[in-house]
C-alpha cells in the first residue's frame, strides 16, 4: 500500500470511558457513508510496538521494543518507515471494512486511544477527530455504577484515562485548534438534531433529520461495544446530564469525587467546560452529612496489581470481606487474616533466628 495514505477515509472520536460516544457513534452511523463497528481497537498494538512501557506480552516488550528501534535505526531508513508501515497496516484493514459495509468513511470508536492520541494525530492528519467531552464526575460515577459494578478493586483498569485522559484531549484540540470537532455530551443529549447537523457539517456530509432517531439500526457484533445505557433509548436523552451526584449518596465514592477533583485541577476541568467550584463545593457539602467508612481509598483503588503492600493490602483484604460477607463478619474475617498473616511473618522472623550460623 502506498505510504502517501495519511487517513482521509478515517473519523476517530475520542472521549473518556462512559461519555456517550458508543450514542453519538450510533447515530452518526446512520449515515450511509459512514460505516462504524464495536470498538475496534485496532491501532494500539502496532502504537505500543516501539513502547518499552506499558505493555504486558509473553515475550519481553520492552526487550522487543528495543530490537525494533535498533533494526529501523541500522537496517532501514529509520522511524518514518515504521509510521509508513502503520499507514499501510490502517489503510488494508479499515478500507476492506469500509469496502464490504458499502460506505466512505469508517468511524474508529475506541476509548483507548486517549493514550496514543499523540501518534494517532502525527500518523493521520487527513484523518477527522471528534473530541466528546463530559463532566469528569459523571464519567467516574458511571464507571464505578455500570462498568465495574462497584467492584471498586478493578477501578485500576481505567486509571489512565481518568487521570491523563482529560489532559491529553485538551492538547490534542489545542494542536488541532479549529481542525478539532469538539462537542459536550451535555449540550449534545440536550440539542442532539443541532449537534448532529453540524459536526455532519464539519465532516462534509449532508445530515438527514432521521439520524438522532437509531431504534432501526443494525445491532454491531462483537464484545466490545457497550450493552447497558445505549439500550435504554431510540434516540439521545437528557436523563443522565447530572449522573454525576450518584457519587454523593455514598461515603466511599464521595471520596473518590473528592480526590478526581483534586487530581484534575481546577484548570483541567475549567477547560473542559464545567465548573470546577461548583463541582467541588458540592461534593464537600455531600461529605459533611456523610455517614459511613471509606471501604477502599482512592490511592490504593488506583494501584496496578501488584503494587499493594502492607496496609494497602489490608485495605483490599478489608474492601472485599466487607463487600462479600457485609460489616460484621466482614470485619471478623479481615481481623482474623491479619492475625493470620502477622502468624505467618512471626514465625519466619524466629525462623530466621534460630538458624546456625555457617
Amino acid at each position: 500500500m502506498s505510504s502517501s495514505y495519511l487517513g482521509e477515509n478515517l473519523i476517530f472520536i475520542i472521549s473518556q470511558p462512559r461519555s456517550g460516544s458508543t450514542l453519538l457513534q450510533r447515530v452518526l452511523g446512520s449515515h450511509k457513508e459512514l460505516v462504524i463497528s464495536s470498538e475496534p481497537w485496532l491501532m494500539l498494538h502496532p502504537v505500543y510496538g516501539l513502547r518499552e512501557g506499558g505493555i504486558q506480552a509473553d515475550f519481553a516488550a520492552d526487550w522487543a521494543a528495543h530490537g525494533v528501534r535498533e533494526f529501523l535505526e541500522h537496517y532501514t531508513d529509520g522511524l518514518a518507515v515504521y509510521d509508513n508501515g502503520i499507514r499501510a497496516f490502517a489503510q488494508t484493514i479499515y478500507g476492506n471494512a469500509i469496502a464490504k459495509a458499502g460506505g466512505t468513511r469508517f468511524i474508529d470508536k475506541t476509548p483507548r486511544y486517549l493514550l496514543i492520541l499523540d501518534d494517532l494525530l502525527r500518523l493521520f492528519p487527513a484523518a477527522k477527530f471528534i473530541f466528546l467531552l463530559r463532566n469528569p464526575l459523571s464519567v467516574l460515577a458511571s464507571i464505578i455504577n455500570t462498568q465495574i459494578s462497584h467492584d471498586l478493586y478493578t477501578l485500576e483498569r481505567f486509571r489512565e484515562e481518568l487521570l491523563a485522559g482529560p489532559g491529553n484531549m485538551l492538547r490534542a484540540i489545542d494542536v488541532l485548534g479549529d481542525r478539532a470537532i469538539v462537542v459536550r455530551y451535555e449540550d449534545y443529549v440536550t440539542a442532539p438534531e443541532e449537534y448532529t447537523h453540524e459536526i455532519c457539517n464539519k465532516l462534509g456530509i449532508t445530515s438527514h433529520p432521521g439520524m438522532v432517531d437509531y431504534s432501526d439500526s443494525k445491532p454491531l457484533k462483537g464484545f466490545m461495544q457497550d450493552r447497558t445505557g445505549i439500550h435504554q433509548h431510540t434516540k439521545p436523552s437528557d436523563a443522565r446530564i447530572e449522573s454525576w451526584k450518584q457519587l454523593l449518596g455514598d461515603r466511599t465514592q464521595i471520596h473518590y469525587a473528592q480526590k478526581y477533583l483534586e487530581a484534575l485541577g481546577g484548570d483541567t476541568v475549567t477547560k473542559l467546560g464545567y465548573s470546577y467550584t461548583e463541582l467541588r463545593e458540592a461534593v464537600e457539602l455531600a461529605s459533611k452529612s456523610a455517614r459511613g467508612r471509606i471501604l477502599l481509598p482512592w490511592r490504593v483503588a488506583l494501584m496496578h496489581p501488584g503494587e499493594p503492600k502492607g496496609m494497602d493490602q489490608l485495605s483490599i483484604s478489608s474492601y472485599r470481606n466487607y463487600r462479600d460477607y457485609g460489616p460484621l463478619m466482614g470485619r471478623i474475617r479481615t481481623v482474623w487474616s491479619f492475625f493470620q498473616a502477622l502468624g505467618v511473618q512471626l514465625r519466619w522472623v524466629f525462623g530466621r533466628a534460630r538458624e546456625p550460623e555457617r
